[in-house]
């Protein structure tokens, strides 16, 4: 049994996420009509008192760019330790498919 260092599993988690996130986005992005139930999860979220107003507003900010498919994907997926955070709590979920997401993680293994 080996074991790994937090840092080096919370940076293989981050890998995950990250690449599942570039699946949410090209979806998003091909299929607009998703971004209805994303703005209700932030808002859920942020009316549940599950979101601190930082995030809530990062969000929105990435949200706002959705015009602009290159810088949509870009705030989304920025390599920054505060977005890789907020990817761990996402308010994309149901975007993907398990089938979907199974399909991106089995990509990862080499």
């Amino acid at each position: 049994m080996s074991v790994r260092p937090r840092k080096q599993k919370r940076s293989e988690v981050n890998a995950r996420i990250l690449k599942i996130h570039e699946a949410i986005a090209q979806k998003v992005v091909n299929q607009p009509e998703l971004l209805g139930q994303v703005h209700q999860t932030l808002e859920q979220r942020y009316k549940n008192k599950l979101m601190r107003y930082g995030s809530y507003m990062l969000w929105q900010s990435i949200l706002e760019t959705f015009d602009n498919p290159e810088l949509f994907k870009s705030l989304l997926l920025s390599d920054d330790e505060r977005t890789a955070n907020l990817r761990r709590e996402t308010i994309f979920i149901g975007v993907l498919s398990e089938d979907e997401r199974q399909q991106v993680l089995s990509g990862l293994k080499g």
